[in-house]
């Protein structure tokens, strides 16, 4: 305290700094009394203990500060109003609450208002005055202020507070007769002066802990669900993350939403959003039938990305032509340019959408609706947004987390958000990053042990989590991975903690593309760039270069005369169309693991319900044009106004092939369409292009390039094959260590390897020995040159029997036997070059043996 602080206090405050320890029993009734769940209980805990350990056991000074960081839905209010209860009973009779803007303000008044819907003052045995920028001044609150006996909750925004200079800073920081000082100048006069800062993350920066530090508070407390980067680790006392409220149930559990078909447009999106809301309404109308509540009005919150799309999905949504106007009615818009009594009343409307009388059914915002906004209808959310990060984040998906009943009904429909994805779905999925950082972090509290002396102090548990892979099975069983878990318990004023906190590590894995998740990990698992050369004493190869020329190709629409396979591409494109909308459940389960530690695991699976998506028509004809204008845009299309006719025969085969609903397949699969339509002109395309002209040989450069690769190195070449393995134990290779795309390309290295006629051989890599196989500029790659101790050298090329026989595959073996030819004939080339096909029966039968390997390819 300062001297001018401690001089002042005397004569101006009957406050004294409560002398805060730890009350069990208190803490009991506290919770019991708000009923209090389970993480906000251990958030209440974890705060007293903190608070008496930095007081009473260190004897530090003030003030004391800390951040509680708990899951968007849990309930931070109830850890406030908990604090201010149980400092209250010990003592503290001023608080302030901080918000970042208004409308977390004027929800925290609420709280403390008496009569109003959302006040918790029914279940409080202090009973505190609220004292907020508009009636700190009046004579009833000043007689308040000067009853020493009176608990006081000071609500204000942060501009309050930290900026005088503008009409609500220069209102608390003015002097003021009745207080004789500024009021901002009363409250740093306070002893007991407690601060929570509400969203704490929102004002992170030197004006709020300026102005927060002149106060001179006995403690700061902050309430975040994702807290600024730039938090000291060991201020974060309690940590309960998402995905541990979704798998305590505590929270909706998001569905990702995809269409199966090529929809991607907004007012599709806005379509199966009403849809949705249609399904959701039904069950809850159901549900609260049966269980004789309330009604609840499913709503769907629709984040665009600016104000002039906010409006243009409200204009979609009223006109008639959507829905039959069905909607019309029920849309509120809810963003910065409206103004006056039009945003009087979206606010209004705004604040009355839980109500069983509210007509608004879809709210439209653009930013407006981040933090403090706490309805618990909101059942889907679209996000308009193209970024993966902005869809999944804690603060998106906190609007419409909370439980409209409390607690889970066990019918799925009720207790899930629905969060529109379409065009972004498999990116969803593939963001593993992504779902970490958002749901999944270390679960941290604050507990109570005895030390060597036997006396109580408390510590921070905290579990770290490394590597957080775990799948589901089809069925949803979850499996453990190769999550590793440590876990830390720092002692402060004691000895060290006699046990560890048992709540698990958190994983994710996505189930439909658990091998693609194994494979990007297994890229990438080294840090360390290895470099390769030649190894010496190994022969020298040098790969001829070929003068080619691509040969001028004509084709035109009007060359492809036989359109059966059009016929029969839209006979396979209108075969069982999909209609039922892709849901995933983003869920999460406590599981114990066998090293007896408890693990949340955050993981997806099917959803039980089947619903079905819009299915609005686009006209015929344009879509139609839509397919002309693909395949005349396509590269391998003459620039010619005489290309149309023969396009839209094309086309007119494609539609006899889709059959009488065309309109309905190309409305749902347009694009797919489209994308089939230029790759079967492309094939027909490639039957009239002339094969490269090969020449003289130009140049002869030897095969030396130095290799670099992050694979982690096998030793056992004959062991189980591992594509991010780089295999070191062979002595015939050039380079000495290979690594492969397949396990056949390592049995074929394996066979010649252990051959006796072989000298040396080497895996190639692309561009080594690259030869042009169509005139339009494509090249061809082999795997592989097979060096025997005759001086003849073999390209190889591995195949999968599938394969083998494709068009392209027999095409680049007909362009190597070319290369093979043209190279044999040029005096400038001493060794002998021939070429080998070999497919994996040709491997399997060869049974290890080089000469059998070149008897059985082509």
């Amino acid at each position: 305290m300062t001297a001018a602080k401690e001089a002042t206090s005397q004569t101006e405050s009957a406050y004294a700094r409560p002398a805060v320890g730890v009350d069990l029993e208190c803490l009991e009734a506290v919770s019991a009394r708000l009923e209090l769940r389970a993480p906000n209980k251990e958030a209440l805990d974890s705060l007293i203990f903190e608070l008496a350990q930095h007081y009473q056991v260190d004897g530090k000074p003030s003030p004391f500060e800390c951040v509680i960081d708990s899951a968007t839905g849990v309930g931070k209010t109830y850890i406030l109003v908990g604090g201010i209860e149980y400092l209250a009973a010990q003592g503290a009779r001023n608080f302030v609450v901080i918000a970042p803007g208004s409308t977390i303000r004027d929800k925290t008044i609420a709280h403390f208002t008496p009569g109003h819907r959302k006040s918790l003052l029914a279940s409080m045995e202090s009973k505190p005055y609220v004292v907020t920028a508009d009636n700190f001044d009046t004579a009833a609150t000043r007689a308040v202020l000067d009853d020493d006996s009176r608990v006081k909750v000071y609500v204000f925004t942060v501009q309050s507070l930290t900026a005088p200079t503008t009409k609500q800073g220069r209102k608390t920081h003015e002097f003021r007769e009745g207080l004789g000082a500024g009021f901002y100048h009363h409250l740093s006069q306070l002893d007991d002066l407690i601060v929570f800062a509400d969203e704490s993350h929102c004002y992170y920066g030197p004006a709020f802990s300026n102005a927060i530090n002149d106060l001179e508070p006995f403690a700061i407390v902050g309430l975040t669900a994702t807290p600024d980067r730039r938090t000291a680790e060991d201020q974060i006392i309690y940590r309960y993350p998402l995905a541990a409220a979704i798998a305590d149930e505590w929270v909706k559990t998001p569905v990702i939403v995809a269409r199966r078909d090529d929809r991607r447009d907004a007012a599709t999106k806005l379509a199966d959003g009403v849809a949705l809301l249609g399904y959701k309404k039904a069950a809850a109308d159901a549900y609260c039938v049966e269980n004789r509540l309330t009604p609840i009005n499913p709503v769907m919150l629709i984040i665009a990305r600016n104000t002039a799309e906010a409006d243009a999905f409200a204009e979609t949504l009223r006109s008639e032509d959507f829905d039959g106007g069905k909607w019309a009615d029920s849309i509120l818009v809810v963003h910065s340019n409206l103004a006056g009594e039009a945003k009087e009343k979206a606010l209004a409307d705004l604040e009355a959408v839980e109500d069983p009388d509210s007509k608004v059914r879809v709210i439209i915002s653009v930013g407006m609706l981040k933090e403090g906004w706490d309805v618990k209808n909101v059942y889907v959310i679209a996000s308009m947004r193209p970024s993966v990060s902005e869809i999944l984040t804690e603060q998106t998906l906190g609007r419409g987390l909370r439980l409209p009943f409390g607690v889970y009904t066990r019918r799925e429909i009720l207790d899930t958000l629905e969060v529109l994805a379409h065009e972004r779905y498999d990116a969803l999925l593939r963001s593993a990053g992504v779902l970490n950082q958002q749901f999944i972090d270390k679960r941290t509290r604050a507990v109570l042990r005895r030390n060597s002396a036997g006396e109580l102090v408390s510590i921070t548990e905290t579990q770290h989590v490394d590597t957080p892979i775990v799948t589901a099975l089809a069925g949803g069983t979850p499996t453990a991975g190769n999550a590793q878990t440590a876990e830390k318990a720092s002692v402060r004023g004691g000895d060290p903690a006699q046990e560890a906190m048992k709540h698990g590590a958190v994983a994710v894995q996505t189930i439909d593309d658990r091998q693609q998740s194994i494979s990007q990990q297994s890229s990438t698992q080294g840090d360390v760039v290895h470099f390769y050369e030649p190894l010496p004493g190994m022969p020298i190869i040098k790969v001829p270069a070929l003068k080619t020329t691509a040969v001028a190709t004509k084709f035109s629409l009007a060359d492809i005369t036989d359109l059966a396979a059009f016929r029969k591409l839209g006979r396979q494109i209108a075969a069982e169309p999909e209609t039922e909308l892709r849901r995933v459940r983003v869920s999460a389960r406590v599981i114990t693991g066998s090293d007896g530690l408890r693990r949340t695991e955050l993981v997806t699976g099917s959803t039980v319900d089947r619903l079905q998506a819009s299915n609005a028509l686009f006209p015929l004809a344009d879509l139609r044009k839509k397919l002309e204008d693909a395949l005349l845009a396509s590269p391998v299309v003459p620039k010619r106004k005489d290309q149309a006719q023969s396009a839209a025969k094309i086309v007119d085969a494609f539609l006899e092939g889709i059959g009488a609903n065309a309109d309905k397949v190309l409305s749902a699969y347009g694009d797919r369409a489209a994308a089939r339509l230029l790759k079967l002109v492309t094939d027909e395309h490639r039957r009239f292009l002339a094969p490269p002209q090969f020449e003289d040989v130009i140049k002869l450069t030897t095969l030396n390039n130095a290799r670099q690769s992050k694979r982690k190195v096998a030793l056992d070449r004959t062991g189980k094959f591992a594509k991010d393995a780089a295999y070191d134990s062979f002595t015939k290779s050039l380079y000495g260590i290979d690594w492969f795309h397949s396990k056949p390309e390592r049995d074929v290295a394996n066979i010649v390897e252990d051959a006796n006629d072989v000298t040396c051989w080497v895996r190639l890599q692309v561009s080594e020995l690259p030869i042009l196989w169509r005139s339009d500029g494509r090249e061809y790659n082999a795997d592989m040159i097979v060096v025997e101790k005759s001086g003849h050298h073999w390209i190889v090329e591995i195949k999968a029997d599938d394969g083998a026989q494709t068009t392209d595959v027999q095409a680049k073996r007909t362009a190597a036997l070319r290369w093979v030819n043209h190279v044999n004939a040029s005096d400038a080339v001493d060794a002998e070059w021939h070429y080998l096909l070999a497919t994996e029966t040709d491997i399997a039968q060869a049974q290890g043996s080089w000469s059998a390997l070149k008897t059985l390819g082509t």
